[in-house]
């Protein structure tokens, strides 16, 4: 079994997934999405055999459990929601416990309330501390690449990446994070040798230029999903690996992070950049398959002997195979997100997705550079979901916005400390 949160923000929303995604009986629809409140607990692959014990223990703690209605129909594992409160789910809890086939049921909800409260990480390495969620963090980009998509070939000598990533700190950004190769789609890969010779120079003068300006609290991160590129970065006092294939394109890459227990961004990709123009991208849920996919790799970390699970951090890697109808629809249910239990990040910066909407609603065609407003706009629900790092080209006015955000995300009325 596997325990998700799902929320909706209106009435007509959850009536359209129970009646659609469910296949509830559209006469017991309209009770059941009356009582689907922002939290809910999805339960998937759960064992039909054991619908009746489940039903019976929802009932004595004022839990609604939706499923399929016509179950001659079903397989014998079903997908149903359990609609209710923390309240309620601690109660259904202690019910199921009286099921011996359903303890495990019991444990996973406790798990799944405890987790997804977590607001609050604190990443350590190489002497620095980077506490995540009272404020968002920012990662400024450097890309020392001659075809990015926004700013290929601004940076692509050493002299010109170490000065911009300077100007990015100086504007506010946490963490530079300096990629050699270009994942637009349709971008051709580069070797590690050549990978290396871009970005190795960087890393070492920046480091150094960051310990002279006393900028040393600073992160550097690698973008990067070769293993020797990462290897060598991280021995030249690079902090974060931030891995687009979320460990999947080189097999080395999950030793090389164990290795030198390095943070870790596990970025969720389906294709490759030179598929993607080609391949037919479809999602039965787009955000299950992302937490999916992250608990998959977190598996195989933990069990290569990574030992801190606070420095792997989750981003759903929007446009990394993805059409922009599941761009939006990760933005909007960001907040489901939380219950990795894992830090956050996502990176909407100038993205074409955002391009899309503005030519299908302002009936205005935009280059990258031209798309800040819209990629602060996407970065909004992010933040208010729960993100705690965002990667973006423009630091200084996403400070600014986010200063604002953040307040009002903090903000309660009713301490008096």
């Amino acid at each position: 079994m596997e325990l998700r949160v799902r929320h909706f923000d209106e009435y007509e929303e959850a009536y359209r997934y129970l009646l659609r995604a469910l296949s509830v009986h559209e006469k017991l629809v309209p009770f059941l999405a009356e009582k689907a409140n922002a939290f809910n607990i999805l339960v998937e692959n759960f064992p039909k055999r054991h619908l009746k014990d489940l039903v019976s223990a929802c009932e004595k703690s004022c839990v609604k459990v939706a499923y399929q209605t016509l179950l001659e129909w079903a397989p014998d594992y079903i997908t149903l929601l359990l609609i209710g409160n923390e309240y309620d789910f601690k109660n259904l809890a202690k019910e199921l416990k009286k099921y011996p086939q359903l303890k495990g049921l019991a444990v996973e909800i406790v798990k799944t309330c405890q987790v997804y409260k977590k607001r609050n990480f604190r990443i350590t390495h190489n002497g620095k501390v980077l506490p995540l969620g009272l404020k968002t963090h920012i990662m400024g980009i450097v890309n020392v690449t001659p075809d990015s998509f926004s700013d290929g070939g601004e940076s692509f000598s050493t002299q010109s990446a170490v000065e911009k990533a300077l100007r990015l700190v100086q504007e506010g950004a946490d963490i530079i994070d300096i990629g050699g190769e270009s994942t637009r789609p349709g971008a051709k890969p580069v070797s590690a040798q050549e990978e290396l010779k871009r970005v190795l120079p960087v890393v070492r003068e920046l480091k150094r230029e960051l310990e002279r300006q006393k900028f040393d609290k600073v992160w550097i991160s690698v973008d990067t999903y070769k293993s020797e590129v990462a290897d060598a970065l991280l021995q030249e006092g690079a902090d974060i690996v931030n891995d687009i294939s979320g460990l999947t394109f080189d097999p080395r890459m999950a030793d090389v992070v164990v290795k030198h227990r390095a943070p870790v961004v596990i970025n969720h990709i389906k294709g490759t950049p030179q598929s993607w123009r080609d391949m037919k991208i479809s999602y039965t849920d787009v955000v299950g398959e992302i937490l999916s996919f992250w608990r998959e790799r977190i598996n195989l970390l933990m069990e290569k002997g990574y030992d801190d699970r606070s420095k792997i951090i989750c981003d759903p890697g929007i446009g990394f195979g993805k059409l922009p109808e599941h761009n939006i629809e990760i933005l909007k249910r960001f907040r489901e997100f939380r219950v990795i239990g894992q830090p956050l990040m996502v990176g909407v910066s100038c993205k074409s997705f955002i391009g899309f909407v503005y030519e299908a609603l302002l009936n205005k065609k935009s280059q990258p550079k031209e798309r800040l407003f819209g990629s602060l706009g996407a970065l909004a629900p992010a933040v208010i979901g729960g993100v705690h790092i965002v990667r973006v080209h423009d630091v200084a006015p996403t400070r600014e916005f986010l200063a604002l955000l953040d307040t009002v995300r903090t903000y309660d009325p009713y301490y008096f400390g």
